[in-house]
């Protein structure tokens, strides 16, 4: 006969470990913020300390920059080799079969804003009619994909006409870097271009988003960008090779509307890709960094919050 005692005992056992272990993943982390002369960074088994400078000058950001503490802008191995070829392209695909909803097959496609003309080269491969890649400046990147007879590159807006009416545009992580053209503008033009019943994909990419200047590919830090200023992130990486000037949308879903409603478009579907902003970023000195040096009234925790806002969008 089984020792019904030993049992028992052993399966109360179990359950208080559970429990325990209930109650120790639903307990939150203690952070205590402490503002002492000099930046430092203090663990105990108990607690995590983020303390932090009395001030706000340069070096101590700086060295508060440095630390670990200072949250990731993006996963690294989510992060695109912007020197490799075929990250790029693996990219653009992505693009394609993440952001456009319908079958490209027979369909008239153009990319507005197509940098290197990755998603219009990947494009070609769902068969559609014709794709066309457009940018206000040549890249010297499409001479490479030239060959394909349904593809054409251009920086010249008549040909782009020539082309339409399209079935799809995207607009992929444009109209937040369209530094050379008004954004209403950029969207009128792609309804003038887009078909009776095509449907823009558009992606916008704020500001004030953790990585909203692409800083991160030589300074991976979130936010960097709304804690420091131009000349102090000109310090911290004198070369900002991959960077895109943004022009500054520091109230997204409001700006965005209002650009869509301008440009005489509706909006069919919204989508806010969001995530948590670190608790690192609500420490006073940096807290009143992020609003002063943006022109905040109060701490934009929803706005910061806000990594892409993606919109379908028709006639």
């Amino acid at each position: 006969m089984p020792n019904v005692k030993k049992i028992s005992d052993a399966l109360d056992k179990i359950i208080k470990a559970l429990f325990e272990f209930k109650d120790a993943l639903n307990e939150d982390v203690k952070t205590e913020l402490v503002e002492v002369p000099h930046t430092q960074i203090v663990e105990t088994k108990e607690e995590k300390q983020i303390i932090m400078p009395a001030d706000d000058n340069f070096e101590s950001l700086k060295k508060a920059l440095e630390s670990e503490k200072w949250p990731e802008a993006v996963n690294p191995n989510l992060i695109c080799d912007p020197n490799n070829e075929q990250d790029k392209l693996e990219r653009g695909r992505g693009i394609v079969e993440l952001m456009i909803e319908p079958d490209l097959k027979d369909l008239k496609v153009l990319d507005f804003g197509c940098g290197e003309g990755h998603v219009a080269f990947v494009a070609t491969e769902y068969e559609p009619t014709f794709v066309v890649g457009y940018d206000n400046k040549e890249n010297n990147k499409w001479s490479a994909y030239e060959q394909k007879e349904n593809l054409l590159f251009t920086n010249d807006f008549e040909k782009v006409l020539e082309k339409g009416p399209y079935d799809v545009v995207v607009i992929f992580d444009v109209l937040d870097h369209c530094k050379y053209e008004d954004p209403i503008s950029l969207l009128k033009k792609a309804r003038d271009v887009l078909a009776e019943n095509g449907q823009i994909y558009m992606r916008c990419h704020p500001f004030v988003s953790k990585h909203g200047t692409h800083l991160y590919h030589q300074l991976n830090k979130a936010y960097a960008h709304l804690v420091f200023t131009k000349e102090e992130l000109e310090q911290l990486v004198p070369n900002q090779n991959f960077v895109e000037e943004s022009i500054g949308v520091k109230f997204p879903l409001a700006t965005y509307d209002k650009f869509i409603k301008e440009a005489q478009l509706e909006t069919v579907h919204r989508r806010e890709i969001t995530s948590n902003v670190d608790n690192f970023f609500k420490i006073p000195k940096i807290a009143e960094r992020i609003i002063s040096q943006n022109g905040f009234e109060s701490f934009p925790e929803f706005q910061m919050s806000l990594d892409f806002v993606d919109y379908v969008l028709k006639k």
